[in-house]
């Protein structure tokens, strides 16, 4: 009977170990990113607010554009989504201050640039893909 006993308690101790062995975890590390999307109005804004159903990595910013007076960053994963290459809004992650003060720094006023820290850490510098004055210069005729 205590022969019974000791193997039993052995069989006990080693189950985690023999069952730890099969739960290998195949996980590939997520990267991810950040995106600016432009909204000419609020009903735009509002509706990607609200259709992210409180998603803590999606924000509404207000720009000093006139052609699209909001912009709404938001995190995704890598791959997840593509980025036009003609989008009137472009971003930048960073993971210091002192690196995005100075990208935000580098950036001229007609970027319209928009500097913050996103919930993950991040410094983000979002800025108007061309400068203000190459835009009124393309929009005349």
């Amino acid at each position: 009977m205590k022969k019974l006993s000791v193997i039993l308690a052995c069989s006990f101790l080693l189950l985690p170990l023999g069952a730890g062995a099969q739960n290998v975890c195949p996980c590939v590390p997520v990267t991810h990113l950040w995106i600016a999307d432009a909204c000419e109005t609020w009903n735009c804004a509002a509706a990607a607010t609200i259709m992210s159903n409180g998603d803590k990595y999606l924000m509404t910013l207000p720009t000093n554009s006139d052609d699209f007076k909001w912009v709404v960053v938001r995190r995704v994963a890598a791959g997840a989504a593509s980025v036009s290459p003609d989008a009137p809004f472009r971003i930048e992650s960073f993971d210091g201050a002192s690196e995005a003060m100075a990208r935000f720094d580098g950036l001229g006023h007609d970027f319209e640039p928009i500097m913050l820290t996103a919930p993950d850490g991040k410094f983000l510098v979002v800025a108007r893909s061309t400068a203000a004055s190459a835009r009124r210069r393309a929009a005349k005729p």
